[in-house]
């Protein structure tokens, strides 16, 4: 039986091991007193059972099943399963309108495997828990039967009306809810939704936090409501305004996405809430479905009280299977110094685009991680900002165009400080586009799934080798194949030992710029100059509050520096040789004195740096002593010139802490090993 659970099986799982007593079952409801007796009547805690309870419980459920086994005929519902999308019309058991909508517009033929596990028994209306991967195609899973299951309530919502005639509902309509850890992967859910329903008056509406609450809640009641996707913070902010009249009476269906990630993040207190305020299953009869990577103890609590009797679990993790982090290649490359990071990534790209164009390349699409909001922002300003080497021709109106060099690849970036919109247009964006380069913190690294990645790339040691995991998980999807790469300098090369070991890291010195000692004059390859040359002109286009940004979010980045002087020598030499700035940015004394830097030497505590004078600094290979060269030369000497610009602006006061970390911890978190077995 348990084998028969890893191959991605629907087994019907009794609840009777769960239900112990007839009371015992933890609804969660509105009276508090209530609520404590039902604990209280437990043999032990409800969110925290035992080893020995969830040991128990799956033993229990293993000789039921297996009893079950031997008195039913032989299964034959895998062989029935239907596994193509136009099976369903035919079957009659999904509205033709539809079905030409997954079939004709989205361009879906063959379900995979959690697809087929799940929509065929969720079509039924069955709760169901299901074990998968992000990438797997669980999104359409459960969207496509909670989709028909409200055509079934409402056949009139089928098709597509227009004009005046065009659809409209209320606030509080709202037939099905899918709650999501992130804003992100809610706008993702929400793009799929509208996909599969443009053809059908069902509306689909988004409730996440980062967007205008009024704006949000207008559209709501404007246009009204059938599907709503939201992070939890937001719903329960909304559904706990009686002002809104936003409610949900006749929902039909409940679905947790991630689930695991939902309770990770410290979101359990609001989904209590939420739960609290919508109709009980003894008021409404409702579908619920919930989706997790991961069955940990925690996501077994919420099973326990949200789902039916007789739900179905569904698993479709292969125990075999190797993790992304041990199957794909990944190659480790030692810079000479922070200054070298930048070159070093725009030779990888530019490799990438020169593989893509030979006969049977993949077009080179990328993520780029890096560990905050400044960096993200500094490195994709400066990557936009390149140009070609040699001067443009001048069109019929005597005008330059400036191409980028790396055309018709994409550039974008997203982090924590953009807004909602900002984001999901990056995201969208990426997501569409054939090539491209995605510059990116830690908010993509989980959950996002963008299709056709070829390389994930990161910048830096990444906080944890859990992250490091999740950064790589972005590549290799759907059956395809990828790369990983991380460009580390000395300091971080010693630390990923201990951070990341056990990661299969194979050294790499095949980048030229990655090796270079751009401290000091010396003879530089043909290809390598070129980089550096473009770079040195892109980094003058970059304003200098942006570098200045960079500075102090790099010196908290790598405050686990023990030896706080190689810190400060190792990030001034990055303002200089790679930013070609005159001075050390400046820094409060008291952001010093919170690193433990305020008697290191070097450290600029004084008054802001200027701008750029004429020749640039000395120090860097861009300045006066090597002479000046034109931003065209169409080829730049193999000597010299490695600096990289200027920006002749006056800096406006810089802020006071420059960039922000995205955090990667949330609260609450618990372990999340891969369970061997079915938990219930």
């Amino acid at each position: 039986m348990r084998r028969t659970l890893q191959r991605c099986s629907t087994a019907s799982i009794p609840l009777g091991a769960l239900r112990r007593q007839p009371s015992s079952t933890p609804r969660i409801s509105s009276n508090l007193c209530l609520r404590h007796a039902v604990r209280q009547s437990l043999p032990r805690p409800f969110r925290h059972p035992s080893r020995t309870l969830h040991t128990s419980l799956r033993h229990q459920q293993h000789q039921q099943q297996q009893a079950a086994a031997q008195d039913a005929p032989a299964q034959d519902a895998p062989a029935n399963r239907i596994t193509r999308f136009a099976e369903l019309e035919t079957h009659n058991i999904v509205h033709p309108n539809v079905v030409r909508t997954l079939t004709q517009q989205m361009g879906l033929e063959t379900m995979t495997d959690v697809q087929q596990a799940t929509i065929n028994e969720a079509l039924k209306g069955t709760d169901i828990i299901a074990q998968a991967k992000t990438g797997t195609g669980k999104t359409l899973a459960f969207l496509l039967p909670v989709l028909q299951n409200i055509i079934n309530q409402d056949p009139s919502l089928a098709k597509r009306s227009f004009g005046r005639r065009g659809p409209r509902t209320t606030a509080d309509d709202i037939r099905a809810l899918i709650i999501s850890p992130t804003r992100e992967l809610a706008e993702q859910i929400a793009t799929e939704a509208k996909k599969l329903l443009s053809n059908t008056d069902c509306i689909v509406q988004t409730a996440v936090g980062g967007t205008a609450k009024r704006a949000g809640l207008r559209a709501i009641q404007m246009q009204g409501c059938h599907i709503l996707v939201g992070t939890p913070g937001r719903l329960k902010d909304i559904f706990s305004d009686a002002s809104s009249r936003v409610q949900a009476p006749d929902l039909d269906a409940l679905v947790f996405d991630e689930a695991d990630r939902l309770l990770d993040q410290g979101f359990w207190p609001e989904i209590q809430e939420i739960m609290r305020l919508l109709p009980t299953p003894q008021e409404k009869d409702r579908q619920t479905m919930m989706f997790s990577a991961t069955v940990p103890r925690e996501v077994v609590d919420l099973v326990r009280s949200t789902l039916k009797p007789g739900f179905q679990f569904v698993k479709c993790v292969n125990e075999n299977e190797q993790p992304t982090h041990e199957r794909v290649p990944q190659r480790i490359v030692q810079v000479q110094g922070f200054e070298n990071k930048l070159p070093a990534l725009a030779e990888l790209v530019q490799r990438g685009i020169e593989a893509s164009k030979q006969p049977g390349g993949r077009p080179f699409k990328a993520i780029v991680y890096y560990n905050s909001t400044a960096e993200v922002t500094l490195a994709a300003a400066a990557l936009k900002a390149l140009q070609p080497q040699t001067p443009p021709a001048q069109d019929a109106f005597g005008a330059r165009r400036q191409p980028h060099p790396w055309a018709p690849l994409r550039i974008f970036d997203i982090h924590s400080k953009l807004s909602q919109g900002q984001r999901t247009a990056a995201s969208d964006l990426f997501r569409r586009c054939e090539s491209g380069i995605l510059m990116s913190s830690d908010v993509t690294a989980r959950g996002m799934d963008f299709p056709n990645v070829t390389h994930v790339i990161q910048m830096s040691v990444p906080p944890s080798k859990e992250q490091y995991i999740h950064r790589i998980g972005r590549t290799a999807r759907a059956g395809k194949e990828g790369e990983g790469w991380i460009l580390l300098s000395p300091e971080e090369a010693r630390e990923a030992r201990y951070r990341l070991s056990r990661i299969p890291l194979q050294a790499d010195s095949s980048l030229q710029t990655a090796g270079l000692d751009l401290t000091r004059p010396g003879n530089v390859p043909e290809a390598a100059s070129t980089i550096l040359e473009m770079l040195r002109g892109a980094m003058s286009r970059v304003p200098n509050e942006a570098k200045f940004d960079a500075y102090r979010a790099l010196l908290g980045v790598y405050g686990w520096f023990g030896n706080k002087r190689r810190l400060v020598e190792a990030m001034n030499n990055l303002s200089s040789y790679g930013w070609a700035l005159r001075d050390p940015p400046r820094i409060s004394p008291l952001l010093a004195q919170r690193l433990g830097i305020s008697r290191v030497p070097g450290v600029n505590t004084g008054s802001t740096s200027g701008p750029m004078e004429e020749g640039m600094d000395r120090r860097s290979f861009g300045g006066s002593r090597f002479g000046r060269q034109d931003s065209y030369n169409s080829r730049p000497t193999s000597r010299g010139n490695f600096g990289f610009g200027s920006d002749r602006r006056e800096p406006r006061s810089p802020g006071r802490f420059g960039g922000m970390m995205d955090r990667s911890r949330g609260r609450g978190r618990f372990n999340d090993q891969e369970p061997n077995d079915n938990p219930f």
